[in-house]
């Protein structure tokens, strides 16, 4: 019993360093633990959207593109002015070519109009009061139509809207009646003289 307790220190410094050496083996033994390759896993987090720093903001960029902007919009303002102003002058050409009776120029003029401000109401209702008088009536009343849609202060512009839609109600009438006409009167002329001409009055 003695000589156990003599060896009794032994066996547990013993035992300490073969503590000890197991650890050290199962640290030497995976080696991966210790050497993370960072680099790579920002790369792999990144592409799964997951930012890992984080970014500062560039307050030189960010006050660069808010003046960019800023000259964007001064930019789109000012053509739209410009464009605007395009567009009356085309009208008041157009009105002075339709009271002297130039109606083929006018239309052209308003064609261009409609290029510069296609959301001017006197482009679309002098073109229809155009076409109603060149008997037009159903381009006339597409033109009003549009017209109606844009913001306004005409009241006369739904009351022509209304004699049009009667006018071109009977003209489909009319047509059909016509065409019936035809179909037990091949040779009728008057028929097929005034047929083309109500079919040219409803043509797009």
């Amino acid at each position: 019993m003695s000589e156990v307790k003599k060896f009794m220190p032994k066996i547990k410094i013993l035992g300490v360093v073969l503590l000890l050496l197991a650890v050290g083996y199962f640290f030497s033994s995976i080696p991966s633990a210790t050497s993370i390759d960072f680099s790579t896993m920002r790369k792999n987090l990144a592409s799964f959207g997951i930012r890992t720093e984080i970014e500062e903001p560039d307050p030189i960029a960010s006050l660069t593109q808010t003046l960019e902007e800023d000259v964007a919009a001064r930019d789109e303002e000012r053509n739209r002015h410009v464009n605007e102003s395009r567009a009356r002058q085309y009208v008041e050409s157009a009105i002075n070519d339709y009271y002297q009776g130039s109606y083929e120029e006018a239309l052209r003029r308003l064609d261009r109009a409609r290029i510069y401000d296609p959301s001017n109401f006197s482009i679309f209702k002098l073109s229809g009061q155009i076409f109603f008088e060149k008997n037009k009536f159903r381009k006339a009343f597409n033109d009003w139509e549009r017209a109606n849609q844009l913001p306004n202060d005409d009241r006369t512009i739904t009351r022509d809207l209304d004699v049009l839609k009667r006018l071109i109600r009977y003209s489909r009438n009319e047509i059909d009646r016509l065409n019936r006409t035809l179909n037990r009167e091949p040779e009728n002329q008057i028929a097929k003289a005034r047929l083309k001409e109500l079919e040219e009055q409803m043509r797009e």
